[in-house]
């Protein structure tokens, strides 16, 4: 009687049914098991009789409806499983940044735009959603999330980051890969974070440019994410950077991929090159002498997959025979792919359901669902009054709407670069210019003709709301007049006259400018596609002026990848709104914010800097940093900035313990109310500071944070517990530490709007938390009752009583010291420190306006000077 080997005994533990089938394979099996080749550049549904460890993109070329591509998917995995000696099922991977991307699913936000939420308990419903597509349509492993940290905006793949702040990056991937590895219990997925490690800071903000940083912010700053979603989220996978840090390129990196990502932050999953990296080795960073060295290279170091463009396992097996390879490497690379996927039952249930494939990946739930997020990621970055009332929102009743701009109603305006109709209208583009067959004008593309303007949609597309639609399905009873204007980066004109005319004819003007997403070519932002000068492409500025100085009340819509630099904006737009790349839903997103259905509360992830050649200039130095001759170091919107129609107050900070030991933590608590006439969400954000520190500290560090949501004249108590290791530095010599010494709180709405100071000092000696410490906050929320929210509010009015009034001749120190004034000018200033702000202490404020070089004009001052008078004289709620 024939009995089945061990390895298929799912009763035994999965290192023995490992090494059961370890010793049953050949050199050829082994090599296969590390190849991972990408569709459409090979024909992954025609594996080689070895099969292969994994495959990409299996289900996105195919443009089948689900049931068919779950089927397609389920005959790949047949030929893995029955006609290949062994039978190892093949591990299927899709990219699902933004939604699963094959044809038909539900495409998100872009991920900066979900950052821009500052709700990961959203992202991680997400998360979910995706994962639930996944597992009903075969695929068990997701190339998603980015925990880079953006670094310049002039990279064009910030737009995939979540931003600028190690924390927020970390817990938006975190609850990412929870949503999404948790989302079906009985079939576990793999999610796959990238990049490891330090790619966003390529220099001069270059795609896969070297990088140049030290050990302190390699940890601090760049690893600091991966460790949470590795220890909090528990990632099954990682994928390594292209580039090379201090001439080490990450992919060929023993001390990166084992000592640092294995040894230091304790990941023990699966390790897949990006396309084409282990290739580069060789080609692009010349580490390597040859393929073979490459691919031995790279196993060495820690990959396990070799995602590939073109089949490379001869590599491998020449690199085993001719010495370069030592077998025990080669045999733990292939044990990692085998023990995942064990793990993940594959040998046991390789095949998808047919029956549980819904019939649509686009359901009214996932729709409601992208929907929500869009709307909880627009920005209101500017609302400043028109005729004495702010701009926004607009009156439902309104009777004319220009609706300008190339991103008004344009599908692909709206869509990130690893979404499915963007990125696989450029594979099927680049498919068909490279056939022979193909039509002259296709093949022409590879004569310099990929601009942004000649992108269009070659892959059937899920219903996409545009800006135009969601403004007339919110405004039936409106003339909308709609003019494009201009392209997206052609220098074109012709077109502007028309929109000029338009909206002299209008009540209000909204032009919706921006990018278009891409992928090395046919755009504007996007993987490959970086700038220079982060200003809005082609002659979009022009058309942004034109429209303004109509003198018809303008709405500038932002749909885009970058931060871009803005500030000329500001001089003539009153309204200015970013939805990023909101996906599907951002035309109804953004109509509901825009007519006041949805008072918005995304916050900035990443600065809008004034000048993009001052880059990298993190938010915490943003207020600290000398001019250059152009014009100032500084944000235009600066990290953590969005306005609402509603206003916040933040009083009654108290600290449970002025010390607390190095390894204890701090306890905040305060009142945040909504003092305004309407609901809203407020995104309350806690910044700390080590005063003194054995290396330079950030003056801010963003350490807790929490969408908060209040109806009008409501109050919460709020209490961050703030462990004292999230202060915790690494040195070279002793590695994580806790110094004692003074800390110091900022709390407010934005990372320069700061409404209360608070400090504790850290007791007793250093404190080495090691590799567990303790690496995210805690939040709570309690409702204030309201007699004790009318107490509170009656003694604000009563100070507010009694405070002096202040004028343009009261010195920079009487401003700060004024309970309404201080907060005003800390504003104003992006909530410089007293510290910085010292020499000024004795100018009175238009002394420092005349010596700002510019940054205060006059006005502003008179304009502060009124907001002052206005808030003493206007009744406070509670």
């Amino acid at each position: 009687m024939h009995s089945e080997p061990p390895y298929r005994d799912a009763s035994l533990p999965v290192a023995d049914r490992v090494a059961d089938l370890l010793g049953r394979m050949t050199l050829e099996e082994k090599a296969a098991q590390l190849a991972a080749p990408t569709a459409p550049a090979i024909d992954v549904h025609d594996p080689p009789p070895t099969g292969w460890g994994a495959v990409v993109a299996a289900l996105a070329t195919l443009e089948r409806s689900p049931r068919e591509s779950a089927a397609a998917v389920n005959e790949l995995q047949r030929k893995h499983v029955e006609d290949t000696r062994l039978g190892i099922p093949v591990l299927v991977a899709e990219e699902a940044l933004v939604g699963l991307k094959i044809q038909g699913a539900t495409m998100y936000p872009d991920a900066i735009a979900q950052a821009a939420t500052w709700d990961p308990e959203l992202i991680e419903r997400m998360g979910t959603a995706i994962g639930t597509q996944m597992a009903r349509t075969g695929v068990r492993q997701a190339l998603s999330p980015l925990a880079d940290t953006a670094r310049d905006p002039r990279w064009g793949r910030v737009e995939e980051t979540y931003g600028e702040e190690p924390y927020l990056v970390g817990l938006m991937a975190t609850a990412f890969v929870r949503g999404m590895q948790e989302a079906d219990a009985g079939t576990p997925l793999v999610a796959t974070v990238k990049h490891f490690l330090g790619y966003s800071a390529s220099a001069g903000g270059r795609n896969t440019d070297s990088v140049s940083i030290g050990p302190r912010e390699l940890r601090e700053v760049h690893a600091v994410p991966f460790e949470m979603v590795i220890r909090d989220g528990r990632a099954r996978g990682i994928m390594p950077t292209y580039v090379d840090i201090d001439g080490v390129p990450v992919t060929g990196s023993r001390a990166h991929l084992t000592g640092l990502l294995r040894d230091e932050l304790g990941f023990d999953g699966l390790v897949i090159s990006d396309l084409g990296a282990v290739n580069q080795l060789y080609t692009k960073h010349g580490t390597a002498h040859s393929d073979a060295a490459a691919s031995a290279q790279a196993v060495r170091a820690g990959v396990h997959l070799d995602l590939v463009p073109r089949l490379a396992t001869g590599h491998l097996i020449e690199a085993v025979e001719s010495g370069l390879l030592p077998m025990a490497d080669l045999d733990l690379a292939v044990s990692t792919v085998l023990r995942t996927k064990f793990e993940l039952g594959l040998f046991e249930r390789p095949y998808a359901d047919l029956d549980t494939v819904p019939e649509t990946l686009d359901s009214a739930q996932t729709r409601g669902l992208a929907r929500e997020i869009a709307e909880r990621s627009v920005v209101l970055l500017r609302n400043e009054p028109v005729n004495g009332v702010p701009l926004l929102p607009l009156d439902p009743g309104i009777a004319t709407i220009a609706v300008i701009g190339p991103n008004a109603d344009r599908l692909l305006g709206q869509l990130g670069n690893y979404s499915y109709p963007v990125l696989d209208s450029m594979a099927k583009r680049f498919a068909l210019a490279a056939d022979p067959t193909a039509r002259a004008d296709e093949a022409a593309e590879f004569g310099g003709s990929t601009g942004a303007d000649r992108a269009r949609l070659m892959v059937e597309s899920v219903p996409v709301v545009t800006f135009l639609d969601g403004i007339r399905d919110r405004a039936p009873g409106a003339t909308v007049l709609y003019e494009p204007g201009c392209p997206i980066q052609n220098e074109d004109r012709s077109g502007i006259p028309a929109a000029v005319e338009a909206a002299r004819s209008a009540q209000v003007a909204v032009v919706v400018v921006g990018d278009q997403a891409g992928i090395n070519a046919f755009g504007t932002v996007g993987e490959g596609l970086d700038s220079a000068t982060c200003e809005l492409p082609g002659v979009q500025r022009e058309l942004v002026e034109a429209v303004a100085a109509t003198g018809t009340p303008t709405v500038v819509v932002l749909s885009h990848g970058r931060p871009y630099s803005l500030r000329w904006m500001t001089d003539s737009v009153p309204a200015i709104v970013t939805s990023w790349f909101g996906g599907e839903e951002a035309g109804s997103a953004v109509a509901a914010v825009l007519f006041g259905d949805v008072n918005p509360a995304g916050r900035l992830p990443v600065s809008f800097l004034d000048l993009a050649g001052s880059a990298p200039l993190p938010y915490w130095r943003a207020a600290q940093t000398p001019a250059y001759v152009e014009g100032r170091a500084g944000a235009t919107f600066p990290f953590g900035h969005g306005l609402s129609y509603t206003t916040f107050a933040y009083r009654d900070i108290d600290i449970s313990r002025p010390e607390v030991p190095t390894d204890g933590e701090i306890e905040l608590s305060f009142t945040v109310a909504n003092v305004g006439d309407r609901a809203g969400d407020e995104v309350v954000q806690v910044y700390g500071q080590d005063v003194i520190a054995r290396s330079v500290r950030p003056r801010r560090k963003l350490v807790a944070f929490r969408r908060v949501s209040l109806e009008a004249g409501a109050a919460v108590r709020v209490t961050a517990t703030v462990p004292a290791s999230m202060f915790a530095l690494w040195d070279p010599e002793e590695g994580w530490l806790v110094d004692p010494g003074k800390i110091k709180f900022f709390i407010g709405g934005s990372s320069a709007q700061i409404h209360l100071r608070t400090s504790v000092t850290l007791t007793g000696g250093v404190h080495h938390p090691g590799a567990d410490r303790a690496l995210t906050s805690s939040v709570s929320v309690i409702p204030v009752d309201p007699e004790t929210a009318a107490r509170s509010a009656a003694a604000r009015a009563a100070a507010l009583r009694t405070a002096a009034p202040l004028s343009g001749d009261n010195t920079v120190l009487e401003w700060l010291e004024h309970p309404v004034g201080g907060d005003l000018l800390r504003g104003l200033l992006q909530g410089a420190d007293e510290e910085t702000l010292a020499p000024a202490f004795g100018m009175s404020l238009q002394q420092m306006a005349l010596y700002s070089g510019g940054r205060i004009a006059p006005e502003t001052v008179e304009r502060l000077v009124a907001q002052v008078h206005a808030q003493m004289t206007t009744p406070q709620r509670a």
